[in-house]
C-alpha cells in the first residue's frame, strides 16, 4: 500500500536532496521523495503547505517520571514562599504530599512543620536532585536533628525513596499519559532514564510492553547500573523483544551533581563561595562500575555537568575504551575547558545537550558559575570540533518540546526581547533542528533510524504549521499539526482534523 504526502514542505536534512514537496510511504518506510511519474498512491494526504521534519526525537527525558510528574502538584520554580506555602496548604489533604519543581529558597521544614510535621512532606526541587522536606521525612531517613530539611543528592534521593510505591497499573498509566503528551509535542520517539526508579527492571519493561502494543513510540531505555544484574540474566533470552523498544547505554550514572545544587563538579570555585561541587562516586567506586559494564561489552551514559567532571569521565573513557563501534554517552557537559574539547575528540562519544538550560539556568545561574569557566553551553564550539550533539529535555525538569529547545539553541535568549547569552555559541537554524532529528538519532546502527528523510528510512513525521527555517521569526508562532510515527497519525491537533484532506 502506497502513501502519499503532497503539498507539503519537507526538510530532508539530506544535503543532496534538502528539500521537497512530496514524500511517498510504503510498510512504514519512504519510498520515494519527490513527484513519481507513474506510480499510483492507494492513499494521499494533502498537507496544505505544512512544514514536515523527520521525526523529532527527545535524546534525554525520564518518560515515566515526566508521566508522573502531569499529575502532581507542580511549583514551577515559583520564588515566593508564601505562594509556595499556600499551594502545599490548599492540597495537604491529610495524607503524604509530594510536590515538585520546587526552587530552593528560605522555606524550611519550619514551615512545613505548620502545616504538619506528622505526616510526610517533600517538595522535590526542580533540577531533581534536592527537596525540602518536613520532620516526618527526617524521621523516616534517619535525619531528625537535620536542621533545615533542605536536601541534596543522597539524602534527597533517600527522602524520595520513603515515598509509596507505585502498581502496575500506575506505571502503565504514567507511561500512557506521558507518550500521549510527548506525540502532541511532535515527539516520535525518546531515550529514557527510568528502570531502576519506578519498582525495578521488569515492572517497568512489562509497563512499557503493555503500552507500545497499542501506542506507538521508538523507545530506547538506558540501563541502570543498580539493574545490571538482571539484564545480564537476560541479554541472551531477549524476553522483552518489541519494535518499539530496545536497550541502550549503561545509565544515566551521576558523576557529579547540578548547577542550581552547587554540586556539579567545577575547576574553580563557586561565586560567593568555597566550593566547587562534589563527584557522587569515590575514583574505586567509579572505576568498578565502569571496568563491570565493559565486561559486558556496554557503552556508558553518564552526566556530567561540571568542567572538571566532564573532564574526569573524558580521561576515564580515554583510559577504558567502549567497545570498537559503540559509541558513549555524556550527559548535559554544559560546561568545557578547551583542553577537554581537544580529548573528546578523540574518543567515539555523544554529547546529550539541553539546549533549554541556556534560557532557564542562565539567568540566575549566571551569579554562581565560577568566573574563570572558559565554555558555557558550548554548543556551537561543540559543532565546530566534529562532536555529535543530541537534543534532549532532562523531562519532567524542562517541557520536553523541541521546539522550545531548538528556540533556545538558536536565540539563546530567556525572552524575545533580552540580548543573547554568548551569541558565538548560537546554532543556525538547521543545526538547531538537527539536535533532535540526525543529532539524537546518532550513530545511525539501524539504516532506517537515521533522522533524515531518505528513502528507506521509517516514515516517522513531525509535521509544523510554520516554515521556520526559511523565517526563523515564525517559530515562537510555529505549533505541531500533526505527528506521524511508522506512517501511523499519533496526533493531530484539533483544529485542523476537519481541514485536513485525504
Amino acid at each position: 500500500m502506497k502513501t502519499r504526502y503532497i503539498n507539503g514542505n519537507f526538510y530532508t536534512l539530506n544535503p543532496a536532496q534538502p528539500k521537497v514537496t512530496e514524500l511517498w510511504v510504503e510498510h512504514g518506510l519512504i519510498s520515494f521523495l519527490g513527484s513519481h511519474p507513474h506510480w499510483q498512491a492507494d492513499h494521499t494526504v494533502n498537507v496544505q503547505g505544512w512544514t514536515c521534519f523527520p521525526g523529532f526525537v527527545d535524546s534525554h527525558l525520564h518518560l515515566i517520571g515526566y508521566g508522573e510528574h502531569l499529575s502532581l502538584l507542580q511549583l514551577n520554580k515559583n520564588p515566593d514562599t508564601h505562594q509556595v506555602l499556600s499551594l502545599v496548604k490548599a492540597q495537604f489533604k491529610g495524607r503524604a504530599l509530594y510536590a515538585q519543581g520546587h526552587l530552593e529558597q528560605a522555606l524550611t521544614k519550619v514551615n512545613l512543620d505548620l502545616i504538619s510535621s506528622m505526616v510526610p512532606i517533600l517538595l522535590r526541587h526542580a533540577d531533581f536532585h534536592g527537596a525540602t522536606v518536613n520532620s516526618a521525612v527526617l524521621r523516616q531517613i534517619g535525619l531528625s536533628d537535620h536542621p533545615t530539611g533542605i536536601l541534596h543528592e543522597a539524602d534527597a534521593l533517600k527522602a524520595v525513596q520513603t515515598l509509596p510505591k507505585y502498581q502496575q497499573d500506575d506505571l502503565v498509566n504514567m507511561v500512557t499519559v506521558a507518550i500521549k503528551k510527548l506525540h502532541e509535542f511532535g515527539i516520535t520517539g525518546g531515550h529514557t532514564d527510568d528502570l531502576y526508579y519506578f519498582n525495578g527492571f521488569h515492572e517497568v519493561v512489562s509497563a512499557y510492553h503493555k503500552v507500545l502494543d497499542t501506542l506507538p513510540f521508538r523507545t530506547h531505555l538506558l540501563i541502570h547500573h543498580l539493574e545490571l544484574d538482571t539484564y545480564e540474566s537476560l541479554i541472551n533470552k531477549n524476553p522483552y523483544a518489541h519494535p518499539f523498544l530496545e536497550f541502550g547505554a549503561v545509565g544515566e550514572i551521576f558523576y557529579d551533581g547540578t548547577l542550581s545544587s552547587q554540586t556539579a563538579l567545577m575547576h574553580h570555585a563557586y561565586q560567593g563561595s568555597q566550593g566547587y561541587g562534589q563527584r557522587q562516586f569515590s575514583r574505586d567506586q567509579w572505576l568498578a562500575i565502569v571496568k563491570r559494564i565493559r565486561t559486558l561489552g556496554l557503552p556508558i551514559a553518564v552526566h556530567a555537568i561540571g568542567d572538571l567532571a566532564l573532564d574526569e569521565v573524558v580521561d576515564t573513557f580515554i583510559d577504558n575504551p567502549v567497545k570498537p563501534g559503540l559509541h558513549d554517552r555524556i550527559i548535559h557537559a554544559s560546561f568545557a575547558k578547551n583542553s577537554t574539547i581537544k580529548k573528546l575528540k578523540k574518543i567515539p562519544v555523544m554529547l546529550d545537550v539541553q539546549p533549554q538550560f541556556v534560557t532557564s539556568d542562565l539567568p540566575w545561574g549566571s551569579q554562581l558559575i565560577p568566573s574563570k569557566t572558559e565554555l558555557i553551553y558550548p554548543f556551537k564550539t561543540y559543532l565546530k570540533h566534529g562532536l555529535i550533539l543530541c537534543g534532549g529535555s532532562d523531562a519532567p525538569v524542562e517541557v520536553p518540546d523541541p521546539l522550545k529547545g531548538i528556540q533556545s539553541a538558536f536565540f539563546r535568549q530567556a525572552t524575545l526581547s533580552s540580548s543573547a547569552f554568548q551569541p558565538e555559541e548560537q546554532l543556525s537554524m538547521l543545526d538547531a533542528v538537527q539536535l533532535y532529528t540526525t543529532g539524537a538519532n546518532a550513530p545511525s546502527y539501524l539504516p532506517h533510524r537515521q533522522g533524515k528523510l531518505v528513502i528507506g528510512a521509517v516514515a516517522d513525521l513531525t509535521f509544523i504549521s510554520e516554515d521556520f527555517v526559511s523565517n526563523p521569526t515564525l517559530l515562537s508562532i510555529s505549533k505541531v499539526m500533526m505527528t506521524v510515527i511508522n506512517n501511523q497519525i499519533v496526533f493531530q491537533r484539533n483544529e485542523v482534523i476537519k481541514q485536513i484532506q485525504y
